[in-house]
């Protein structure tokens, strides 16, 4: 009952924040807009004695952030010798580390119910004096706000609306949300890797490896055997696929005697009960506990695919080069599901479809959009259609 409490309590401190967060955004970005200029336009080659660059990314979710990594590197080839630092927040800065950057600065949700950390953040920032600031993200505020007001002496972003914003801006609209990342760093020359980016140590690769033993010994007696789909059950809001659906896809597998591991999302122990209940009898599928957010990826990076809503691990999955069948229900998701050779797309599918797509990835059939659709509650409807398409993104990932 005490968990139950705690965990109502951070929801409702969570919305409160999030709606304190808002307000101050607008205030500032009406202030910013009315009092200071416009900058010069500005082009990359024009630049002189960038020396040190802020990265600017202070997003919750975990997929942007992984979205976002692409642009370090590419940065860092354009500038080899600069100081490339990189404004993050505390719970995906996990996901960053490895990646060529100096420093980080990290700013928590808290600090959104204590405004005071956010001036004393914006002047160590300004302290640095840096020469470029990057607004990684065209549709974040936040991000357009602190780019703004720590002074550096160029601004780069993704253009916003009729107002100049930045010295250099570029084309933010993108039906994808990986090609806004190779939009904003085109300017620079340089090659970007348009899929997220993800590096683990050996350490983790190990312990990843220990943990999937123990996983796959529950219905296996050759520990070399580590092979396993991978199911997240999770996702954001109105991304996520009800629990009944979860149950119907893990007795499909099961009955087709697959090896899996089931991963709950932090939002989803409300299911862990049921779901575990489920694969008490199961012989070939394993619960997987909640990991701390590298150790996950060092895990999923070992699977032969993942099956997933429109989610934070897909995102990891595509940064590891993992296979993924992504489970998409709304459109707005189609700007955000991985698309490489190897990845599907199903729109609202029926089991049996989720089903077909699995063993089409496992024998390296897959198509890059299989689709059939589904009603709401799940049940089979005999209709066959394409996907909607994506409508351009600005950039607001």
């Amino acid at each position: 009952m005490h968990l139950l409490t705690l965990i109502r309590t951070n929801y409702h401190l969570k919305i409160v924040a999030r709606f304190l967060e808002k307000r101050m955004k607008q205030y500032l970005l009406i202030g910013i807009r009315y009092i200071l200029k416009a900058p010069a336009p500005e082009t990359i080659d024009n630049l002189v004695g960038i020396e040190k660059i802020l990265i600017i990314r202070p997003n919750f979710r975990l997929g942007n952030a992984l979205i976002s990594t692409p642009a370090i590197d590419a940065f860092r080839e354009r500038f080899p010798s600069a100081r490339i630092d990189y404004l993050a927040t505390d719970k995906t800065f996990p996901l960053l580390q490895q990646r060529p950057v100096d420093h980080f600065y990290l700013l928590s949700r808290a600090a959104i119910l204590r405004p005071w950390q956010c001036v004393t953040l914006l002047r160590r920032l300004r302290a640095q004096r840096y020469d470029l600031a990057v607004q990684v993200s065209g549709g974040s505020t936040s991000g357009l706000i602190v780019t703004r007001l720590i002074g550096a002496r160029y601004s780069m972003g993704s253009r916003k609306g009729q107002q100049r914003w930045y010295n250099i801006e570029t084309e933010g609209k993108s039906s994808h949300a990986y090609d806004a990342i190779v939009n904003l760093t085109r300017p620079l020359g340089v090659d970007c890797r348009n899929r997220p980016l993800l590096q683990l140590t050996e350490q983790e690769r190990y312990q990843a490896m220990t943990k999937i033993q123990q996983l796959v010994s529950l219905h296996s007696d050759d520990p070399s055997d580590t092979k396993f789909i991978a199911i997240f059950v999770g996702g954001h809001q109105n991304k996520r696929w009800p629990l009944t659906f979860w149950l119907m896809l893990i007795d499909a597998i099961e009955a087709r005697k697959m090896r899996y591991v089931v991963f709950l999302g932090p939002e989803e122990f409300r299911l862990l009960a049921p779901i575990e209940q489920r694969l008490m009898p199961s012989l070939y599928g394993s619960l997987c506990p909640p990991l701390p957010i590298r150790h996950f990826a060092a895990v999923l990076g070992r699977a032969r695919l993942l099956v997933t809503p429109d989610s934070g691990p897909m995102h990891l999955a595509a940064a590891l080069d993992v296979a993924t069948i992504s489970l998409v229900r709304q459109k707005k998701s189609l700007a955000f599901v991985p698309r490489e050779a190897y990845d599907t797309i199903l729109w609202r599918p029926e089991i049996s479809t989720v089903i077909e797509a699995i063993r089409a990835n496992l024998d390296g059939q897959n198509a890059t959009a299989p689709v059939q659709s589904a009603s709401a509650t799940n049940q089979p409807t005999q209709g066959v259609r394409t996907p909607p398409s994506a409508a351009p993104l600005h950039s607001s990932y």
